[in-house]
């Protein structure tokens, strides 16, 4: 199996429309390959949308006069780090095949993955665009990175909520952090643009994928 890295930015399409199409059962013919999705990985997809560090900020101290003084912690837990996630889509081409089983013609076309359109029935607004420029070899099964939910989607949906920091000697500081407070199921309805290089021939590949969105606040993180 060959295995593509590409590298995206995404194109903001349109409006958020609910409605997911499901696992699309059509198979795209061309005239010397079929392609289909064969699978994708990870599949649901699970996604952290803020990851929780602890940053440097000043709190307040002192209890003895009332918590009116400032102090500097080290373990404060307001930071954040967004991460885009990968998805990584199998593609299976296969010459087409006469009915003695030999294929239609002796060099059957490789085929373009020129960009592929994303949506999503819940968590995420907006229809994207993502280059691909993914080139697959008509033997078998390809596997092509994607990224389809980036650092910016994850940015958007955050809510800053209050965070209360207690200080060492007991005093309280009321902060700010981001959060995702729910936790959302939906569809990744993706459109795949395919093109089969020798007669410029394009088509669209539907495919549809599970995925997670919650804080999900690790062990390894903040709290």
């Amino acid at each position: 199996m060959k295995k593509l890295a590409v590298a995206s930015m995404p194109i903001v399409l349109g409006a958020f429309s609910c409605g997911g199409t499901g696992l699309s059962d059509y198979t795209p013919t061309f005239d010397t390959v079929t392609v289909v999705i064969a699978n994708a990985q990870p599949n649901p997809l699970e996604s952290d949308v803020v990851i929780h560090t602890p940053v440097q900020a000043p709190v307040l101290s002192a209890p003895s006069t009332g918590c009116n003084a400032i102090a500097v912690a080290n373990d404060v837990c307001i930071g954040a780090v967004y991460r885009a996630e990968n998805v990584d889509i199998t593609f299976n081409v296969e010459p087409l095949k006469n009915v003695k089983g030999e294929p239609v013609v002796e060099l059957p076309s490789p085929v373009l993955v020129e960009k592929y359109k994303v949506s999503f029935t819940g968590c995420i607004p907006g229809i994207y665009e993502f280059p691909v420029g993914a080139v697959l070899q008509p033997t078998g099964d390809s596997t092509v990175t994607i990224q389809p939910i980036t650092q910016d989607m994850k940015i958007a949906i955050t809510e800053i909520i209050n965070y209360i920091y207690i200080n060492q000697d007991g005093c309280p500081t009321l902060l700010q952090r981001a959060s995702y407070p729910s936790i959302c199921n939906a569809l990744a309805n993706f459109e795949f643009d395919v093109v089969e290089i020798y007669s410029g021939k394009k088509k669209t590949i539907k495919y549809s994928l599970a995925i997670r969105l919650a804080d999900y606040g690790e062990q390894d993180q903040c709290r």
